[in-house]
């Protein structure tokens, strides 16, 4: 299944970048997400708990950086994670950019294809996309209050 997603967050690209790029401190802007530890190598392993439905999953995982284009803006990341004991899981490959909208505000755009399986790959995609643009809008909410602090 493919996503795109765009917000605009109230922050000027270059400190958004910056901020995006530290993954430890932008998880903790990302709806459920309870730890991130780096691993070496651009890479994390972390929890994160999220419903579904009437499903709620507690999805471990790791995700690594593969991409990171500071002069453009640019990266790309991994991520598998799976819940054991409701048997399901999420494989995915994101491309994230930023476009400056004026000074202090810019487009987060993120491309996201995604395999879900197990009891997560049973929704249909609208009720996964509902989820989806849900969580990013209140990312984004997250992260224009982390930069109001």
């Amino acid at each position: 299944m493919k996503i795109e997603q765009r917000c605009t967050v109230p922050v000027a690209r270059e400190p958004l970048w910056r901020f995006l790029m530290d993954v430890p401190a932008m998880a903790g802007c990302v709806p459920g997400v309870e730890k991130v530890e780096p691993r070496g190598d651009n890479r994390y392993e972390g929890r994160m708990k999220v419903r579904v439905g009437p499903i709620a999953l507690t999805l471990d995982g790791a995700m690594a950086v593969r991409e990171q284009d500071d002069a453009g803006y640019r990266a790309a990341v991994d991520a598998e994670a799976n819940d054991r004991r409701v048997g399901g899981g999420v494989h995915v490959n994101a491309q994230m950019s930023l476009r400056e909208l004026a000074p202090g505000e810019t487009e987060l755009v993120v491309t996201t294809d995604a395999r879900l399986l197990g009891k997560l790959g049973e929704f249909g995609q609208p009720v996964i996309r509902k989820k989806a643009d849900t969580m990013m809008a209140e990312f984004a909410r997250n992260v224009a209050a982390r930069f109001r602090e």
